[in-house]
Formats: structure tokens, C-alpha cells, sequence
């Protein structure tokens, strides 16, 4: 058993902000504490109820965890999941990511890649900025063809990068929550999990965090390739930070700010409004 000291953890709950490392982060998590890994139940396809994009919004695998689990998906903290959290036997972890640098990885991963994602038809016709620049701000897209569309409804409304950082702050203001900050887990390791799980009293054995470290890496993730190689069709794009400050322009820049501007600034990604 890796757990060494304070609670005693039975299940475990994982919500992520998209492109900041899940699958990776995942494997991790299953490995430390040696739990099986439980996917979504739409796993390997998308099927959001319209106008919804989000698939995760509805989606309730949580509900079924059982002793010796883990589960990851980007879920909102929503009224179940925080009964789930009352009880001391379930671990929450929340790991999140610069949105900007997100928008970036989502935006290229769907355009490239996620091709049964609902965004990938419009994607597919804009450029890498464009793409980005949707992906900032949102807005309404059409899917499927008017002339075979089966209900009244034939469009999804995208929120933007906002949305994330709302539902993600319900998870960072949550106390029972370990929260990962992305970017300290790619420079620090399974340290910024270690540390993370210290603020809520799980104790993890040093010899089993050693050993999943020496296992993983972004080489062995992403069969080869070093970090910073760029692989737009590969769920494992790039990893790394500020990945950003390649893609924006003024443009991107000016949507973040108003967006999620005080999101930034209260993480500690920026001083102020002037970057």
C-alpha cells in the first residue's frame, strides 16, 4: 500500500482542466496508489445533448467509483460531486493549467486530431489563430446538415475559456480538494503531487513515488519524442509552459484579458493587466 500516513483513502475522484496533462496525470495518480483507472462511460466518443458541447456536463461514472478506483474526467463540481466529498475515504484532486495555454492546446488538438469532437468541422476551415481566437471567446456553431437534421436543434452554443475558469474555481475553493497546479508538475514532478496531498492530510511512501518517477516520463508518453517537439495529431502535443506567448496575438491577448483576466491575476499567472 503507497499510503503511509493521515487518511485513508479508498477512492479517488480526479478533475482536470482539458489539455493540461490528464492522460498523463491519470497514469500517474493510478500508479502511486496502485487503484484501477476508470474511464468515463463515453469514452471513445463524444455525444453532447444540444445545445450543450460539453459531454462531461452530464456524464455520472462517479456515482459507480468502488473501493481501490480512480476516476479522471473534466467534471464541473457539481451538487453530487460534493456529496461524494464529504466522505474522508474519497480523495478529490483538481489539477489545472494556464487557460491561455489551453486554449492554445485545445484548439490545435481538436483542429488536427479530435475529429469526433463537435467543434472539429468548424476548426478544420479556420486557421491555427482563428481557431485560437474561438477558443478564447466562443460562440454558436451549427452541426450536422439542415436537410437531415433529426430535432429542432442543430447547433451548440460554446462558452469560451471562461467557462473553464468558473467551474475550476469551485474546485480550488473547495477544502477538502488537493489541488495540482500543471505547471508545477511538469517542473517539479511527483513533488507538486506530494505536496498537494500533504494540504489534505494523505501521506504517500517516498520509495513508491521514487519508483513511478523513474517510470514516467513525456518521452515514454509520447513513444519517443522529446518534450517541445511539436505533434499536432498526438494527444501528447507538446508539454510545455507558455506555450502561449508562440500563438497570441494582440487579439488573443485583448479576449483573455477580458475573459478571464482577474482568473490570471488571482492564480498567480500575471502581476497585472499590462502583459
Amino acid at each position: 500500500m503507497s499510503i503511509v500516513g493521515g487518511r485513508t483513502i479508498d477512492r479517488i475522484l480526479i478533475s482536470t482542466m482539458p489539455r493540461s496533462g490528464t492522460v498523463f496525470f491519470f497514469e500517474m495518480i493510478s500508479r502511486l496508489f496502485d487503484f484501477t483507472k476508470v474511464e468515463p462511460k463515453f469514452t471513445g466518443g463524444f455525444s453532447p445533448k444540444l445545445p450543450e458541447w460539453d459531454p462531461y456536463k452530464f456524464d455520472e461514472t462517479f456515482d459507480s467509483l468502488s473501493s481501490r478506483q480512480v476516476l479522471c474526467a473534466h467534471y464541473q463540481l457539481n451538487n453530487k460531486i460534493k456529496l461524494l466529498l464529504a466522505d474522508k475515504n474519497l480523495l478529490g484532486i483538481y489539477l489545472y493549467r494556464d487557460p491561455r495555454d489551453v486554449a492554445v492546446s485545445a484548439a490545435l488538438y481538436i483542429k488536427y486530431a479530435l475529429s469526433h469532437h463537435a467543434l472539429h468541422g468548424l476548426f478544420s476551415q479556420l486557421s491555427d489563430s482563428e481557431a485560437i481566437t474561438f477558443m478564447l471567446s466562443g460562440g454558436t456553431v451549427q452541426v450536422g446538415s439542415r436537410e437531415n437534421k433529426s430535432n429542432d436543434v442543430d447547433y451548440i452554443y460554446y462558452e469560451g475559456m471562461e467557462y473553464f475558469c468558473r467551474w475550476g474555481d469551485d474546485w480550488l475553493s473547495h477544502p477538502n480538494v488537493a489541488k495540482v497546479r500543471y505547471e508545477d508538475y511538469v517542473t517539479e514532478g511527483s513533488d507538486a503531487i506530494k505536496k498537494a496531498l500533504l494540504e489534505v492530510d494523505v501521506v504517500l511512501d517516498d520509495d513508491v513515488i521514487s519508483a513511478v518517477s523513474t517510470q514516467m516520463s513525456f518521452e515514454k508518453m509520447a513513444a519517443g519524442r522529446s518534450k517541445g517537439t511539436e505533434d499536432k495529431s498526438s494527444h501528447f502535443r507538446k508539454g510545455v509552459i507558455g506555450d502561449h506567448k508562440n500563438h497570441f496575438n494582440g487579439l488573443h491577448r485583448a479576449i483573455s484579458k477580458k475573459q478571464f483576466g482577474d482568473y490570471l491575476i488571482k492564480l498567480g499567472y500575471e502581476q497585472n493587466f499590462t502583459w
